[in-house]
């Protein structure tokens, strides 16, 4: 009795045994499938609290180099004009400090070099007295600005995973012929 019996019990406890062990494997593989699907959510949401901290600041760089534009181009100097150009400088530095804790210190120097460079121009003018004075003060704040469009291109792009510089071809982060 024990020899017919046996290898049907044999083969009920191996399916058994089977069916849990495939199981268990299926469970941990949907295990690390969604604990990949939930860093790759975390990482999107990090890289786009980035993006929306590096935004903020070129908005505040550019809302101050407008500042020093109206300075020294179109001569404004009333108290209307320096208490724009305090809460311009403000934001700018408000903005580079929430860089350096949210980004890389790669970016942050780079914002600093840029935030340095409008609040130099601001407070010194562009250095040459000549017309246009527009364009001077673009070119005195652009290179620092260039830098910081790349390092945070590069960063993003990293950020990203295609690539240190994916981002940098993108047409809105190049700026026009003016410096803008």
């Amino acid at each position: 009795m024990w020899t017919t019996s046996l290898p049907p019990f044999i083969g009920v406890v191996l399916g058994t045994v089977a069916s849990l062990v495939g199981q268990l494997l299926q469970g941990r593989a949907s295990e690390r499938a969604e604990a990949r699907r939930n860093e790759r959510e975390r990482a999107e949401a990090r890289r786009n609290e980035h993006l929306t901290h590096i935004v903020a600041f070129l908005c505040a760089l550019q809302e101050a180099e407008r500042v020093a534009v109206d300075r020294y181009h179109h001569n404004e100097t009333d108290a209307e004009w320096q208490m724009r150009a305090r809460r311009a400088l403000d934001r700018v530095w408000v903005t580079q400090k929430t860089i350096h804790l949210v980004c890389a210190s790669k970016v942050n120097n780079a914002a600093r070099e840029a935030a340095f460079a409008v609040q130099d121009v601001i407070r010194k003018g562009p250095g040459d007295p000549g017309e246009p004075q527009d364009e001077r003060v673009w070119q005195a704040i652009s290179p620092s600005r260039r830098a910081y469009l790349d390092v945070a291109a590069e960063y993003l792009g990293e950020e990203k995973g295609h690539g240190a510089r994916a981002a940098t071809t993108s047409p809105e982060l190049r700026p026009d012929e003016a410096g803008l």
